[in-house]
C-alpha cells in the first residue's frame, strides 16, 4: 500500500512542471510514504529527503534504508531553512504527519511548514495536510476520502483533493460498512428541466415567500425561486415588511396571506429572531415549508417544527450556517452544545447533529451551510464540496432557500431538492469564478439560470 501511495505521487508530479522534490518526512508511516516516493522518483526528477525524525515503524525504516543505499541526498534542520528561503524546491511534499496525528505542532515544525507555505513551489499533501497548517496545492489521499478532509480548515489547506488506488477494489471498503458520508457530483443534480410539451403553468407549483423585516432577502429570495423553475410565485406582505422601498420585479405576485393554491412556503429570509411570527405558519395545509435565518433562535419554532413535521406527507427543509445552527441546538436541548469553532472543525459533531435532528424530525431535511455543504436526510449525511468562496455575500444564502423551495413546490422530495439546490448553488458559484468577489445574488441567479 505505501508503494502504491507514493506511486500516485509519483504520477502527479510527472504531469506537473518543475524537477527540484524536497519531501518532509515524518518518523510514521506517512513518512515511510515520503521515503517510497524519493526512490522511485529519483531516476526522473531530482529528490531531497528531510527527515524530521528518526523512522520507527518498520516499513518506514525499511524504506529509509533504501533511499540511503540508493544516494538519496538528506538535509538538515539548517540546509531546509536555506532551501525554503531561496526558493529552491519546485515542490514541497508534506509527509510529515497523517490523519493520526492529534493535538498542536512543536514551535519549530510549525515554522518549517509556514516558511514552505510561503514558498513559490507546487506544494502537496500525502493523505491530509500535515495538522491541517500546510497549505497544498494537492492532496494525494490514500483509499478512500477521510471525512477530516471535510472541515471547513481542511478545505482551506487541502487544494485539489486525489484520491489514490492502494491496490485492492474501492468496493472493498465500500461494500464492508455503511459510509459515513456520500459525496455530491454534478451528476446528483437532477435540474428541473422541462420535457413535457402539455405542461402549462399549474404544472410546476407555487411559492410563497413570507416577507421579512429587511424585505431585500425574500425579495432574493422569490427571484431565485422563480428562476430555478416554478411557475407562480408570491411575497407575502407583513406588518413588518419594508417592501414598499424596493422595486418589486413585475413577475412576483403580492399577497397580503399565503395563497391557498401555494404548494410550498418559505419563512425566515430578512427575520430576526426577535420580529418572528410564527402565528402565520401554524393553521398552513402546505406540506412543503422551507425555514432560513432567524426562526432558528426561537424555543417557539421547534414546537411549530414538531406540529408540521408530523403531518402525513410533510417535506421540510432547514437552511442554517453555523451560528443558526448552534441556536437551533440550544433551542432543542441537545447536548452537548457545540460552539460555531467545533462545528467548524469537528465533521464528525455535523454529522452526528444532522443524525439526531432526522431523528427528531422524521420529514426535516437538514442543510448546514458552511464551507462545505452538509446535508443530514432520512439518517445519511451528504456533503457538497463544490461551493467557492464567492459565495460568502449577503443574500447568497436567500437565494438557496428560494430554489431549495422552488423544487418542493415543483414536487421534489425534501431530499431531493435540497440536493439538486445546493449542488446547483454550488456550481453557479464556480460558473461565476471561485476567486471573483463580485458575485451578486442576481449574478447568482442568472448563473443558476443558464446551468442547462
Amino acid at each position: 500500500m505505501m508503494e502504491n501511495a507514493a506511486l500516485a505521487i509519483k504520477e502527479l508530479l510527472l504531469k506537473l512542471p518543475g524537477s527540484t522534490c524536497l519531501i518532509l518526512c515524518g518518523k510514521g508511516n506517512n513518512g515511510g510514504d515520503g521515503y517510497a516516493l524519493a526512490r522511485l522518483i529519483y531516476k526522473n526528477l531530482n529528490p531531497i529527503l528531510f527527515c524530521l525524525e528518526p523512522p520507527a515503524t518498520p516499513q518506514a525504516i525499511a524504506q529509509h534504508t533504501m533511499c540511503k543505499k540508493l544516494g538519496i541526498p538528506f538535509i538538515n534542520k539548517k540546509q531546509l531553512t536555506q532551501l525554503l528561503e531561496q526558493n529552491s524546491a519546485d515542490f514541497i511534499i508534506d509527509c510529515l504527519y497523517g490523519t493520526g496525528f492529534k493535538g498542536q505542532l512543536a514551535p519549530q515544525v510549525k515554522k518549517f511548514i509556514d516558511a514552505a507555505n510561503k514558498s513559490k513551489a507546487i506544494r502537496v499533501a500525502c493523505d491530509i495536510s500535515s495538522a491541517l497548517e500546510f497549505n497544498a496545492d494537492y492532496t494525494v489521499t490514500m483509499g478512500e476520502y477521510k471525512l477530516s478532509l471535510f472541515s471547513d480548515k481542511a478545505k482551506a489547506v487541502s487544494g485539489q483533493i486525489i484520491v489514490a488506488e492502494l491496490g485492492m477494489p474501492p468496493e472493498l471498503f465500500q461494500n464492508e460498512m455503511e459510509p459515513a458520508a456520500y459525496l455530491i457530483t454534478d451528476q446528483d443534480c437532477h435540474l428541473p428541466l422541462r420535457t413535457n410539451k402539455a405542461a402549462h403553468k399549474g404544472t410546476f407549483g407555487h411559492t410563497a415567500v413570507i416577507a421579512g423585516k429587511k424585505a431585500g432577502a425574500s425579495i432574493i429570495c422569490a427571484s431565485a425561486a422563480m428562476n430555478f423553475g416554478c411557475a407562480l410565485t408570491t411575497l407575502v406582505q407583513t406588518q413588518d415588511a419594508s417592501l414598499k422601498q424596493f422595486k418589486i420585479p413585475p413577475e412576483l405576485m403580492l399577497n397580503n396571506a399565503i395563497p391557498s393554491k401555494a404548494t410550498s412556503v418559505v419563512y425566515g429570509p430578512g427575520t430576526a429572531p426577535q420580529d418572528l411570527n410564527l402565528e402565520l405558519l401554524k393553521n398552513i395545509k402546505i406540506p412543503a415549508v422551507v425555514f432560513d435565518a432567524g426562526v432558528f433562535g426561537s424555543p417557539e419554532f421547534c414546537d411549530l417544527l414538531k406540529q408540521l413535521d408530523s403531518r402525513p406527507g410533510s417535506r421540510i427543509v432547514l437552511t442554517p450556517h453555523l451560528l443558526e445552527l448552534t441556536r437551533l441546538c440550544k433551542s432543542l436541548k441537545l447536548k452537548p452544545e457545540p460552539s460555531v469553532q467545533e462545528l467548524a472543525d469537528d465533521v464528525g459533531q455535523k454529522i452526528q447533529l444532522g443524525r439526531k435532528i432526522n431523528k427528531l424530525f422524521p420529514n426535516t431535511v437538514l442543510v448546514i451551510k458552511s464551507a462545505n455543504t452538509f446535508i443530514a436526510a432520512n439518517g445519511r449525511t451528504y456533503i457538497i464540496t463544490d461551493g467557492s468562496p464567492s459565495l460568502a455575500k449577503g443574500g447568497s444564502g436567500d437565494v438557496l432557500a428560494g430554489m431549495i423551495a422552488s423544487l418542493l413546490a415543483q414536487g421534489y422530495s425534501a431530499q431531493d431538492a435540497a440536493i439538486t439546490a445546493c449542488e446547483a448553488h454550488a456550481l453557479a458559484s464556480k460558473k461565476i469564478g471561485a476567486r471573483s468577489y463580485d458575485l451578486t445574488p442576481q449574478k447568482l441567479i442568472k448563473a443558476v439560470s443558464s446551468l442547462n
